[in-house]
């Protein structure tokens, strides 16, 4: 009665972990009859699941009913609680029954409490697959490194940053240029049983074209590089990012950075307030913004949120969008 709960951002992770378990598991003739993916969205799939995880696999093999979007663990619903209970313990030992959610359980239902338990007497296993928030370098640094240290790759500390510029907070499209890397080291070491050490110039050689992102548009204003900031803006431009929603993300963000920074300069150093203020959902951001805007004056970043106010203004009126980005953020440098 194999009981699997996956949870977290990266779907990619947790499709391909489902992949490698039905490759290992199902036997292939009879695949077709012993996969089953529902969506627990839908009622009718979600009762679905619950007939089939009590029917035994054809033939040889495993069954697997994969569940996405599962609401058992994550949405109150005491109904739908009691029928796991009571029909858990008739799953076949030979049924997979995975649930997925982006979501992590909540402690606090009832189901939640009675899966720690299954997980504490080894009838049920949880899995996380959580990626590091886009503005969380270190979290996203440490990440690239347990993928890397994967494949026996280390990689040096200049090479992480291109790395992350290049890939983004994207798992798959990381496994894809670390697995082309791996080749691409193993073909060039003399010792092929050798540690692989990725460096800069194997980066540059190996990896895509960086892509840009909003938050190292941040990143660049906020150290007031704003000639490269512009050029990360134009990129995005040429890429086809709409201005209008550009702009937008950087006005929203700029607007954080400004009251975490009005805040802590007024002593009103609370960080539920600054939630409040901020319409930030999660704690942990503030810790880290408030390291950035640290050595930033406030009115700096006045003047930035106002400068991003106006660009919004003469995008709206038709204004070409290279020139505007331009004429308006260049006299902050």
């Amino acid at each position: 009665m194999p009981i699997q709960i996956l949870w977290g951002n990266d779907l990619n992770a947790q499709n391909t972990f489902i992949k490698e378990l039905i490759e290992k598991k199902v036997s292939k003739e009879w695949k077709e009859i012993n996969v089953t993916n529902l969506n627990g969205d839908d009622d009718d799939q979600l009762n679905k699941a619950f007939d089939e995880i009590l029917t035994p696999p054809f033939g040889d093999g495993y069954r697997i009913i994969t569940l996405k979007n599962n609401p058992i663990f994550t949405r109150k619903n005491e109904a739908l609680g009691t029928k796991f209970e009571k029909i858990h313990g008739n799953i076949p030992t030979n049924t997979y029954f995975i649930l997925q959610s982006i979501k992590k359980p909540d402690s606090r239902l009832k189901s939640t409490k009675f899966l720690q338990k299954l997980i504490k007497n080894n009838l049920a296993k949880e899995k996380s697959f959580s990626l590091p928030e886009i503005w969380d370098y270190e979290g996203q640094k440490r990440f690239l490194e347990d993928a890397a240290n994967e494949i026996n790759i280390k990689i040096d500390k200049n090479a992480a940053e291109l790395i992350i510029d290049s890939v983004g907070n994207d798992s798959f499209k990381l496994k894809n240029e670390l697995a082309k890397a791996k080749t691409y080291l193993s073909a060039v070491a003399n010792d092929s049983n050798s540690q692989l050490f990725l460096k800069t110039h194997d980066v540059k050689k190996i990896f895509n074209d960086h892509q840009s992102n909003i938050f190292k548009i941040i990143d660049l204003l906020l150290q007031k590089n704003i000639n490269k900031s512009l050029n990360e803006i134009n990129y995005s431009l040429q890429k086809g990012e709409p201005a209008l929603r550009l702009n937008a993300g950087l006005i929203s963000q700029i607007r954080i950075h400004t009251i975490i920074k009005l805040t802590v300069n007024s002593g009103n150093d609370n960080t539920q307030k600054i939630c409040n203020l901020g319409g930030i959902s999660n704690p942990k951001r503030i810790f880290f913004i408030r390291k950035k805007v640290e050595n930033i004056s406030q009115e700096y970043l006045i003047n930035l949120l106002s400068n991003l106010l106006d660009i919004e203004s003469l995008l709206k009126q038709g204004n070409n969008p290279r020139n505007v980005f331009t004429e308006n953020l260049i006299n902050l440098s």
